[in-house]
């Protein structure tokens, strides 16, 4: 029996050839074309509608292993504006989307796991598609007219396939539209073969596409480094050259020759230190100068991290943000996130940044954020070595943060996945040490496609409960000292912060000087600290929890997020540097941070930050460890800490667990020697408590302990697996 027709192509030529033209056979999209709401009457070659002198000629030709079905004007024909419309369904294998006609290279799924689509405009024509189950990439494009400006999208749970809409009108004699197919020799860059298939009409900086296969590197592993070529450069001899970019060393070159159309370069990860790396392709033998930086040149980044710890400190970069600002959206940096919920982008595969670099990898490292001078800082500060990874090994498992004393975060860590946000979460009750930097620190969750182990997409879940810019009007934002605290409000972030701005023009001053961090550096309160000052801040919901020992010196009223949301005129100190009460964390705020570490003008600053890492590392403190004593004990001992399980109370069984609120316990931890007279031995009723909870106390003789307080509910706290750590 013969293949009943399926799309407009096999209607017209048939399914003859099915074996040869998989858009004739029975992996081919269904799709429907139409001029003026009809559908196409076939007379040969040649293509008409009924009542309209409209007359296209269709015209199929091989090239390069591209199937293409060119329709252009009849010669000769009357040029007549009608629309064109052409009607996509795809099946749900077919999940796969790259652009780069509608004003950027964008790629994005069809449909999310939760079967909403994207908020994306860029789906258009010019877009191609991929089926990864029958390896079949489809698309079109469209020349010599101007598409409608938006593609009607859609996505069915109940038939399991999406449906895309695009229409044009057939008003130029100059129209030609195309339809296209091939079997992408690589299925990770299945895009490649059209890109070099249309290089000539791309601008002249698109090519070489450079690709790690992964971020984060260890020595002993065979890693790989994906080179997209132009065509022109098949058969090229060249090198990837590996520069260690933190001490701006040249690490290792490996020759490699092109093929198209993607060219895979093994590289042997050897005992290199843990660093931020950069990776370059030059001709072969051709001299490079590690210390040059070059950001209208190609270039891609990866972190070493170490085989086992070798410091105490560990630097995690920001990767979801960098994945997330870097994502191939030419015209801007974060182009895909169009609306805040359920946007979706391809950055994981291949990264580019804004003015078409194209290969710019991490735009937020090197333009935005800087980071790079915050790293060349830690690099110089004397008896601390610093090992790096980044956030998606944390989220992997393949660093774990109880190997050490103390975790930096990178500037502006605003995105975070379920997996990394519970890491942190964990390590911190568990008594571990970190920094937060810049503003927005995990303050937007996103999740990983299809699966963590196998990146393609990154998908913005939403802000993780509480953010400014989500609460309506009459939302009371928290003030910090001396205004007094705010109303308690429940909050997820893992760092108990916000975001807010730095007031532009405002000073940086000395609010705490009793601090043992300020005190040891001999500053007063009032005091200036000089630096450019600026970008988003981190701020604490419940101050009351914190030591803020440097803030800003004025209030004026916070704009919500981009001054577009509600006003909130309530008075709100930005905060520089803070120390929290109860936990081993303080936030290094201001997005500029790392230009004033750069500049050794800025003693104060500088002093303030290196007196920082001292001051947490002095309190050394291993998260696991022998020591620990269930209640009660035998008789009175002195203890230095103590560990309890609250209840967890958030359900991350629900898809959306970060929208919602989440019980908490406010309360006091007493200890006893005797059980009759009890002793305050730490404060906690300000904050979201929950999950496993460490304390730190001055050495008291104790045998019993209990928590004295109430949970959100109005329950009385309750604490199960309460331990002591006793001081040997």
């Amino acid at each position: 029996m013969a293949q009943q027709p399926k799309n407009f192509l096999q209607r017209v030529l048939g399914t003859a050839d099915a074996a040869n033209q998989p858009m004739l056979g029975p992996d081919a999209p269904e799709f429907t074309f139409n001029i003026a709401a009809q559908e196409l009457t076939v007379n040969g070659s040649e293509l008409a509608v009924p009542g309209s002198p409209v007359r296209l000629t269709l015209r199929h030709e091989r090239r390069g292993g591209i199937d293409l079905y060119q329709l252009r004007h009849t010669p000769g024909s009357t040029i007549q504006g009608e629309q064109i419309r052409l009607n996509f369904v795809f099946r749900d294998e077919v999940n796969e989307s790259m652009t780069f006609d509608t004003g950027a290279w964008q790629g994005q799924p069809l449909h999310l796991p939760n079967g909403k689509v994207p908020d994306n405009q860029f789906t258009n024509w010019g877009s191609l598609f991929y089926d990864r189950a029958a390896n079949l990439a489809v698309g079109t494009a469209l020349e010599g007219v101007e598409g409608s400006r938006h593609a009607r999208r859609g996505y069915s749970r109940f038939t399991k396939t999406s449906t895309l809409q695009l229409m044009a009108t057939t008003g130029s004699p100059n129209m030609e539209l195309t339809l296209f197919a091939y079997r992408p020799k690589d299925p990770r860059f299945w895009w490649a073969e059209w890109y070099q298939h249309r290089a000539a009409s791309l601008p002249a900086n698109t090519f070489p596409i450079l690709s790690p296969r992964d971020i984060g590197w260890s020595p002993g592993e065979r890693q790989t480094l994906s080179v997209i070529p132009a065509p022109a450069d098949r058969g090229r001899k060249m090198d990837l050259v590996l520069i260690d970019e933190i001490r701006q060393s040249l690490t290792t070159r490996v020759p490699f020759e092109v093929a198209l159309p993607v060219t895979h370069v093994a590289i042997p990860v050897g005992e290199w230190r843990s660093s931020l790396y950069r990776a370059v392709i030059v001709p072969a033998g051709s001299p490079v100068d590690p210390t040059r930086l070059d950001l209208n040149a190609k270039l891609t980044n990866v972190i070493i991290r170490p085989r086992a710890p070798r410091s105490r400190v560990l630097f995690v970069a920001p990767t979801d943000m960098w994945w997330a600002y870097s994502t191939n959206g030419g015209h801007d940096y974060h182009g895909w996130r169009t609306g805040y919920d359920d946007s979706a982008g391809y950055s994981p595969t291949v990264m580019s940044s804004r003015q078409r670099r194209f290969n710019h990898f991490f735009y937020s490292l090197y333009e935005r954020f800087s980071d790079i001078h915050h790293m060349r800082f830690l690099d110089k500060i004397e008896g601390i070595e610093i090992d790096y990874a980044t956030q998606y090994d944390v989220a992997r498992g393949r660093v774990k943060l109880d190997d050490y004393e103390l975790v930096l975060v990178g500037n502006h860590s605003e995105f975070t996945t379920e997996q990394a946000h519970r890491r942190f979460a964990e390590y911190l009750g568990r008594g571990g040490a970190v920094i937060i930097h810049g503003g927005d620190s995990f303050a937007v969750r996103v999740e990983i496609l299809p699966s963590l182990e196998d990146p393609r997409y990154i998908w913005q879940r939403g802000h993780i409960w509480t953010h400014l810019s989500d609460q309506p009007s009459n939302f009371r934002s928290p003030n910090l000292s001396p205004l007094g605290a705010g109303d308690a409000v429940d909050y997820l972030n893992v760092f108990h912060t916000t975001v807010g701005y730095w007031i532009p023009g405002a000073k940086a001053i000395v609010d705490n000087a009793t601090h043992p961090i300020t005190r040891a550096l001999n500053l007063n309160a009032g005091d200036v600290i000089p630096g450019p000052w600026g970008g988003e801040v981190d701020f604490a919901y419940e101050p009351e929890a914190w030591d803020v020992l440097v803030r800003s010196d004025r209030t004026e009223p916070e704009q919500r997020e981009f001054g577009v949301d509600a006003y909130d005129p309530t008075p709100l100190h930005r905060i520089g540097f803070a120390i929290h009460k109860n936990l081993r964390l303080a936030m290094v705020c201001g997005e500029n941070f790392p230009n004033i570490l750069k500049d050794p003008a800025n003693v104060a600053y500088r002093s303030l930050y290196r007196q920082t890492i001292a001051d947490l590392l002095e309190k050394r403190f291993r998260t696991t460890g022998p020591g620990w004593r269930n209640l009660p004990l035998d008789k009175p001992e002195s203890i230095t800490a103590i560990r309890y399980r609250l209840p967890a109370d958030i359900d991350y069984a629900n898809p959306d667990w970060h929208r919602r609120g989440a019980p908490y316990a406010h309360y006091v931890i007493e200890g006893s020697a005797d059980g009759q007279a009890w002793s305050q031995l730490a404060d906690r009723r300000h904050g979201p408590w929950r999950g496993e909870q460490t304390d730190f106390v001055p050495p008291t003789r104790v045998r019993f302990v209990r928590l004295v307080g109430t949970g959100s509910s109005g329950e009385p706290v309750r604490a199960a697996e309460i331990r002591v750590l006793v001081k040997p």
